[in-house]
């Protein structure tokens, strides 16, 4: 497989309109954050910095809250992520210049059609994909004879009514098919062998030698952390992977 590679020069977005505050969010720490990236203008180099900058920060679960039955606010913390909120906050934070758009990109990757409720929040990482790749945020990379097709009822979310998909997956087996295509930045969604369940981890992946690793916010560790993608598989059980590969959306 020969992929060409999306090194994209960051563009603000000048379409966004004055924005709520977002909760949680310290706008000191994320106007250093945008202003120590200095330079870096290829999205590549915008998510290894940035991923590798909030190495260490704690685990938290549930940091969202939110309900079918409560109101639902935009958040995003810098100090603390779970496996979800880690990538939203690099890939969001790498797209942006200043943090009126960092919390726009937030607003526009967690929930379809930017609309913040409990109701249009990506909670299944299926979605998230799909509504992610429409607006031009990733490119699903998971195609290809070295893929499989998983169906699975999607039933685990308060409120939201139970619904069967089918997606494609690489098999755990078939790492190697993809291995060497990988760019650092690159996401990686760990695909559950619940039937009940499509994705039960997420993070981004950094291209090393001799074997890719994955930095992500783990409970097992109680941080963000980087170990090579053999360890994680060796810990873990799955079924396979998808892989997604950020983009500037034009």
């Amino acid at each position: 497989m020969t992929l060409k590679s999306h090194h994209h020069t960051v563009k603000p977005d000048t379409t966004l309109n004055k924005l709520k505050s977002t909760a949680g969010l310290d706008p000191v720490e994320a106007a250093r954050i945008l202003r120590d990236l200095g330079d870096r203008r290829g999205l590549v180099d915008r998510m290894e910095w940035l991923s590798k900058y909030f190495l260490g920060r704690p685990y938290i679960e549930g940091s969202l809250g939110g309900g079918p039955d409560s109101p639902e606010e935009l958040r995003a913390s810098l100090d603390a992520f779970d496996c979800v909120t880690y990538i939203e906050v690099v890939l969001a934070l790498a797209l942006s210049q200043t943090t009126n758009e960092f919390s726009g990109a937030i607003r526009r990757i967690r929930y379809k059609d930017g609309t913040v409720d409990w109701f249009h929040r990506n909670h299944y990482m299926v979605d998230w994909a799909r509504n992610n790749e429409e607006l031009g945020m990733v490119l699903n990379l998971t195609t290809g004879p070295f893929t499989s097709e998983k169906t699975c009822t999607l039933d685990l979310i308060a409120g939201i009514p139970a619904r069967t998909t089918s997606f494609r997956y690489f098999p755990t087996q078939n790492l190697n098919s993809f291995a060497k295509e990988i760019e650092t930045g690159d996401l990686i969604f760990f695909v559950s062998t619940r039937s009940t369940l499509d994705v039960f981890h997420t993070g981004l992946l950094v291209k090393r030698e001799p074997e890719p690793t994955v930095r992500h916010a783990t409970r097992a560790a109680n941080a963000v952390i980087e170990q090579p993608i053999s360890e994680f598989i060796s810990q873990n059980t799955l079924a396979g992977f998808i892989w997604l590969r950020p983009l500037c959306p034009l």
